[in-house]
């Protein structure tokens, strides 16, 4: 989908819904590392392998729902604990945030995939 961002109203918005809590739990970072959502929760946007360009988000389906501090850790470039965009340990939470964000996703009527059961 060159050329093309998927906005959504509906996913940006979700990252505030009631059930909605930090996926990427960044250890020593997180500041809603248990399923009571105290810290807020953001999304954020997943930016890797050119998947967005200069002053671009990438699709909003590729993102996690973060707290403050992780949507930080994430975006910082290495400026919080070191967690440098694209080394192995930025990877690790960055997918299994994004991963945690879509299967909330799919439990809660936000995402649906054609021919599945």
């Amino acid at each position: 989908m060159a050329g093309m961002t998927i906005v959504s109203k509906a996913l940006r918005d979700s990252a505030g819904h009631h059930d909605a809590h930090c996926m990427t739990q960044i250890a020593g970072v997180c500041g809603d590392a248990t399923t009571a959502k105290t810290a807020g929760c953001v999304l954020a946007h997943i930016r890797y392998c050119g998947n967005a360009g200069g002053g671009q988000k990438p699709n909003d389906f590729h993102a996690t729902f973060a707290c403050g501090p992780c949507h930080i850790a994430l975006d910082g470039n290495g400026t919080t604990k070191g967690l440098v965009r694209g080394s192995e340990e930025w990877l690790h939470y960055a997918m299994r945030g994004m991963q945690r964000t879509q299967d909330w996703w799919a439990t809660h009527g936000y995402l649906t995939i054609k021919g599945a059961k």
